[in-house]
């Protein structure tokens, strides 16, 4: 049986909720509202009574942050160390959209005394009717922040301005063209101002609202929240289609059937309590700092319960590396990571179930190896009591991984954006759209491209580029010949997309990167190059 795709990036985020001196009284707890970036959107409580006590979780208009929550595991912290096993709660559905979801599970017996419960909470992004233009995806946060900085400090030659009430916008054909064909359209049809500026007036709209606009453009991400309408009208006229979907979502109200939805969940086991019976714990706001740096890629897979079962490969990264194998013995299931390290990933924990249906996930122990090895090897009990199935007269074993894993890398991680931002840019390069510059390896011409993205990315290419007339229609860039076409087109769309989808060619990518100070694709490929030739002597004692 085949396994599913696999390697997908998951947003995970860990809670650590602490109660302490929990009497005997029936009782409801509850958090405080935790903030997660900014936003007052989660809280989590117990009702701690007597029949069938309740642990929940609520997000509360998480969608205005154009996110939603997929899962919720928690488990009973014990020595300072993670739980030794976490148990997936149950969405209870209470309608759709990101802006209420509610998270329960019935516990066996009630909670006393001090207790301190970790909740590791799984977050996607937002769709709407099937669409999901948002998610979880791996970039250079530079290149965010140099396009931002291009508009803000007018870097680059801007072309265009937004006039709002009393304030006005520069911002960059090149840039809004390739976002957006209405924009494009425009740019075809009026002809620019005597300054060289194309003029585009917004009435009726505040101009943070333009700001919020021109930041998603330029960054693929969010400004704070999406709930605005006068938002939604700009992202509809200029198609900009996923920017609109936030918009509608964030949009969304509250409806009183999720209300009652959620009392009748929360409410029908429990005895009448009076108001006196609910308690907050801590007393003290708290806040889910996100660290961007902790991407937590899931995976699942079909193993066939026979001992000639070849290890099969449970996580992929980028250009299909395989980095990470599993297979099963009579009494455990293992995991082995390998080449993560060359992809500046460092393997933090792993936790496994082991049914399709099964809502218990164990934490795989690490074999004795050293944190920093070249390969790395996990374990847990393969629990078969519970974990077989008959399928066509033979029999298999399902397990799913839950692998957390840091990136090590500065700059270069996973982030909720657009899906589109990392490809409309290179795409408009590659179909020459509003392009000003042409691109040469020796006497060959290998593209064109756009001078605000190259200026705004490369400090040495935009110190070229200011040293040419401006007075040609393309400025030229002319790259050594001993570079291949490849190698620099490769250079080229790292700068665009801010994400690099090959680790061939690393030292010449390397050259390319210092040269022309690229400082993010310098540490990967730094990364690559030095991980390239694991040490044979600790890797055949890993495998022994």
């Amino acid at each position: 049986m085949a396994s599913e795709k696999t390697g997908t990036p998951k947003m995970i985020v860990p809670y650590e909720w602490i109660l302490g001196n929990v009497g005997e009284e029936p009782m409801t707890i509850a958090s405080k509202m935790i903030s997660f970036r900014g936003e007052k959107v989660f809280r989590v409580g117990l009702k701690n009574h007597t029949k069938l006590p309740v642990l929940f979780l609520m997000a509360i208009d998480l969608g205005k942050i154009g996110m939603r929550v997929e899962d919720v595991k928690y488990g009973i912290q014990s020595s300072g160390i993670g739980p030794a096993k976490m148990t997936q709660m149950i969405n209870d559905n209470i309608g759709n959209g990101g802006n209420l979801q509610l998270f329960t599970i019935n516990l066996a017996e009630k909670v006393l005394g001090n207790c301190t419960l970790m909740f590791r909470i799984c977050i996607e992004g937002t769709g709407y009717f099937g669409y999901s233009g948002y998610s979880y995806q791996l970039s250079d946060r530079l290149a965010k922040d140099q396009f931002w900085d291009a508009l803000k400090n007018q870097q680059c030659l801007p072309d265009v301005e937004f006039v709002v009430m009393d304030k006005t916008f520069p911002a960059h054909r090149a840039i809004l063209a390739a976002r957006s064909h209405v924009f494009a359209d425009e740019f075809k049809k009026k002809q620019p101002g005597k300054d060289g500026r194309h003029q585009i007036r917004i009435d009726d709209v505040e101009p943070s609202t333009v700001n919020k606009l021109l930041h998603f453009v330029y960054t693929g991400e969010l400004m704070g929240t999406s709930s605005d309408e006068d938002l939604l009208k700009l992202a509809h006229h200029y198609q900009l289609k996923t920017l609109s979907v936030l918009c509608q979502i964030a949009l969304e109200k509250i409806e009183a059937m999720q209300m009652a939805s959620i009392m009748k969940c929360l409410n029908s086991n429990t005895e009448k309590l009076s108001t006196d019976d609910f308690i907050t714990m801590p007393e003290k706001e708290t806040e889910i700092f996100f660290d961007r740096t902790t991407p937590t890629f899931r995976c699942s897979l079909a193993f066939n319960k026979k001992e000639t079962e070849q290890p099969t490969c449970v996580m992929k990264y980028q250009n299909d590396e395989n980095i990470c194998f599993a297979y099963n013995s009579n009494t455990e299931i293992h995991l082995t990571c390998f080449k993560h390290k060359r992809f500046g990933l460092k393997v933090e924990d792993i936790y496994c179930k082991h049914h399709e249906g099964c809502n218990q996930w164990f934490k795989m122990e690490p074999k004795k190896f050293p944190k920093n090895a070249e390969l790395l090897h996990f374990a847990a009990l393969s629990h078969c009591d519970v974990c077989l199935e008959v399928v066509s007269q033979r029999v298999y074993l399902y397990a799913g991984f839950d692998v957390k894993v840091v990136s090590t890398i500065g700059n270069y991680y996973f982030e909720m954006m657009d899906d589109k931002w990392l490809t409309d840019f290179w795409m408009a390069a590659t179909n020459q759209k509003l392009t000003d510059v042409e691109i040469f390896v020796g006497t060959v011409k290998v593209m064109e491209a756009h001078r605000v993205i190259l200026c705004a990315r490369s400090p040495v290419l935009n110190a070229d580029l200011n040293k040419i007339s401006k007075t040609a229609e393309k400025s030229i860039v002319t790259f050594g010949a001993e570079f291949d076409v490849t190698i620099i087109k490769n250079f080229l769309s790292f700068l665009y997309t801010g994400s690099l989808k090959t680790t061939d060619s690393g030292q010449k990518l390397i050259r390319l990167a210092t040269m022309y100070q690229v400082e993010t694709l310098k540490n990967v490929c730094q990364l690559i190059v030095s991980a390239s030739s694991p040490d044979v002597e600790e890797l055949t004692i890993c495998l022994i």
